[in-house]
């Protein structure tokens, strides 16, 4: 679409350009006229030429995140999400995803943040982690964890974890649940409270 829109805008100032005529009586300066043009015709065709070739992909919108997810979906009818995030439409992608992720603290913290309020509100003391089961999860839902994937943005992919979080809040509070029905737990980290240097013994969890 980029480039149709440059080819566009250089075919309408292309055309300007030959719209251009001066009056009769000063034929001497024509020559100089008709030069100019081509300079600018080339000029333009060297922006164009540089705009292309240092544009960045495109960002994929919303609505192509939606189709791409539900034809994988299609393609492994059989598959669960757990499953669909080893396609290999996926998990590149989402690995991808997760090396941006682990260098943003700042999007670290606003899961860990979610997590421990989430933990609060359940009453557990001390630290916790997201214990997160989407062998379960509806096509809608699927869809929806797969765009994220999809996208390659730890933005979104951190926006669709604390809305789980936030979905499972009240069965995990109010409802007494282990784990919501969108497949969030939260759960004690033993791990996180030992001292610094302490080994970790087979039964304490990563």
């Amino acid at each position: 679409m980029k480039t149709l829109l440059l080819l566009i805008v250089a075919a309408t100032a292309l055309a300007s350009c030959g719209k251009k005529t001066e009056e009769p009586a000063k034929t001497a300066e024509k020559p100089a006229t008709a030069k100019a043009a081509a300079v600018s015709d080339t000029r333009i065709e060297s922006e164009i030429t540089n705009a292309l070739s240092g544009t960045a992909p495109a960002v994929p919108s919303a609505g192509d995140l939606q189709r791409e997810a539900e034809s994988i979906i299609e393609k492994y009818p059989g598959k669960t999400a757990a499953d669909l995030l080893n396609v290999s439409e996926v998990n590149t992608k989402l690995r991808n995803l997760l090396g941006k992720l682990a260098q943003d603290k700042a999007l670290q913290q606003r899961i860990n943040g979610s997590v421990d309020l989430a933990a609060q509100i359940k009453g557990l003391e001390g630290a916790a982690k997201l214990d997160l089961d989407i062998k379960g999860y509806d096509k809608a839902r699927t869809s929806r964890m797969l765009q994220a994937a999809l996208s390659e943005d730890p933005q979104q992919l951190v926006a669709f974890l604390v809305g789980e979080i936030g979905e499972a809040a009240p069965d995990l509070s109010f409802g007494g649940m282990e784990r919501a029905p969108n497949g969030v737990s939260i759960v004690p980290n033993p791990a996180a409270q030992l001292p610094a240097g302490t080994p970790k013994t087979p039964d304490q969890p990563d």
